[in-house]
């Protein structure tokens, strides 16, 4: 019987998957086989071997910034996600190229005028990243090279005596300390414009940190070109600060157009994050359900109030609670209605776009209280905005009944 119903669930949840999702997914050429969100432009995650090019040359689509002898190269250890990662190294003795002392990989100058970009990557920095009053770029975007004002980027990535800081137009943002040896996940959305139009907005590990609008650069034929790796003019003329050496390790690199999202882009889309579970309780912006009885709707089930309850009747039914953004979840803490008089099977899915949804945990309430009962994901923590809990069967009917969902990180 449970053997039928896995089939069953399985047949239901990748139907609505295709229904829901509507569209034809294509595997862009450069990607690690996998299908490409509409929208997303480029994957650079080192896991394609036409991107295994460095420290050689650039990969295809992208120019070469740095010295023969010193370039990034591929690693195994440590990686945000698949099997390899960019590993990045500038001394103070390398020569200068483009004028500086560099090791980047570039877009061409050819970016569309007025264009809306996504960018998202994830940043590893060692614990070698020793403590400098001299900061270092870690990511940009340029000005194009001809028929643009001349100066400093107009939007930067650096770390800073311990700080990230984004340099945006000339306005140094300080985004919090710093930590070593843990990946750190970005992405940026911009509206390249020279007017009021324009649009900046950042994320760090999921979570909105930066917002500005107006105009993004200065002006130009082009809109801005990314760089990332590791630029540090005060080593231009080779004196060392209180460093000589800088590593670091960048991967999960995902850049797409106006069509794309935040979950398109954000390296933790849908996979495991490292690390252990921290038992504390996610904040939702709200849920929802495929059927609800009125007067039990959603919100009752995340109102920190075991007197209320979401109900929905059938095979299937499902509350999903929304976390408003991606976030480290790792189980859930699920109160049930009469919990203390039957059990209920049921099954927890995570998605990112809440249109692919991927089981975490599968099994049964104990039936003995109505307390929340508590389970964890056996795969460890996984990166999700929505939390679905669906209900198969309990022994008395067929009405799912949850006072309390709460979802763990």
């Amino acid at each position: 019987m449970r053997a039928t119903l896995a089939r069953i669930r399985t047949g239901i949840v990748a139907g609505a998957a295709v229904l829901a999702a509507g569209i034809t997914l294509t595997t862009l050429p450069t990607s690690s086989a996998q299908a490409a969100p509409a929208g997303v432009l480029r994957t650079l995650d080192w896991e394609a071997a036409a991107d295994r090019t460095i420290p050689g040359a650039a990969p295809q689509g992208f120019i070469k910034q740095w010295t023969n002898g010193n370039g990034p190269e591929l690693v195994g250890s440590p990686t945000r996600d698949g099997s390899s990662a960019a590993r990045f190294q500038l001394d103070v003795g390398d020569p200068l190229v483009s004028n500086g002392k560099r090791t980047e990989i570039s877009q061409p100058d050819n970016q569309t005028l007025n264009a809306e970009r996504w960018y998202g990557f994830s940043i590893n920095l060692p614990s070698s990243w020793a403590y400098d009053t001299s900061a270092e770029i870690v990511s940009q975007w340029h000005q194009c090279d001809s028929g643009c004002p001349g100066g400093s980027p107009p939007l930067a990535l650096l770390t800073d005596e311990g700080r990230w800081k984004v340099d945006f137009r000339g306005e140094m943002i300080d985004l919090g300390a710093y930590a070593t040896a843990k990946w750190t996940d970005w992405a940026f959305h911009v509206k390249w414009r020279t007017d009021g139009s324009g649009l900046l907005d950042v994320w760090r590990d999921g979570a909105k940190v930066l917002t500005r609008t107006g105009a993004t650069h200065d002006g130009g034929p082009r809109s801005p070109y990314f760089k990332f790796g590791i630029y540090k003019w005060d080593w231009n003329k080779g004196t060392a600060t209180r460093t000589s050496q800088r590593v670091m390790y960048y991967d999960s690199l995902r850049i797409g157009d106006a069509q794309a999202t935040f979950d398109d882009v954000n390296p933790g889309r849908g996979g495991t994050t490292p690390g252990s579970c921290t038992g504390q309780k996610q904040t939702p912006i709200g849920a929802f359900a495929n059927t609800t009885e009125a007067i039990n709707p959603p919100a009752q089930a995340i109102d920190d109030n075991l007197a209320t309850r979401w109900s929905g009747q059938g095979f299937g039914a499902a509350l999903t609670v929304d976390l408003g953004s991606a976030r480290s979840v790792c189980g859930t803490s699920v109160a049930w209605h009469m919990g203390d008089q039957r059990w209920n099977d049921y099954t927890v899915y995570t998605s990112t776009d809440n249109v692919n949804y991927t089981k975490a945990w599968e099994g049964r309430s104990s039936g003995t209280t109505t307390a929340p009962e508590t389970v964890q994901f056996p795969q460890g923590a996984r990166n999700a905005r929505y939390v679905k809990i669906a209900f198969w069967q309990n022994p008395q009917n067929d009405w799912a009944s949850i006072t309390e969902a709460q979802i763990i990180g």
